[in-house]
């Protein structure tokens, strides 16, 4: 699948996979991970799921933008980019995605960074 399509729980699960999240998985329309609880009532390390969703969560992808040092610039539609989405992500590493939020721009750029421009379709 083209990295550039990718969207929703399956551009999630790219990110998780990106990131070495532990059990990334899409259940019930969205991306799911396995944390370790450590702060739990039993006193013992504890795997819980936990959703997760840089494509449209600030406070996930927030860190992800900042530590890759990516530039979220809107698109300007008048010079015929509208099929792309409003925004582009654009990387050091010379990659540039479209999408029509700052998020799914950043996250394609990322998956792209990490795995190039297309991924298996195993979800």
């Amino acid at each position: 699948m083209k990295t550039s399509n990718l969207e929703a729980a399956q551009l999630d699960y790219w990110v998780a996979r990106a990131e070495g999240l532990s059990n990334p998985r899409v259940e019930d329309g969205l991306c799911w991970v396995a944390y370790i609880d450590c702060d739990n009532k039993q006193g013992k390390s504890v795997e819980i799921d936990a959703a997760f969703s840089p494509s449209t969560d600030w406070a996930q992808a927030g860190p992800i933008i900042e530590r890759e040092d990516y530039c979220l610039p809107r698109v300007n539609t008048n010079a015929g980019a509208l099929h792309h989405g409003g925004y582009a992500a654009s990387t050091p590493a010379g990659f540039c995605f479209y999408g029509n939020t700052p998020l799914i721009a950043a996250m394609r750029a990322y998956v792209a960074d990490k795995f190039g421009e297309e991924v298996p379709d195993e979800i």
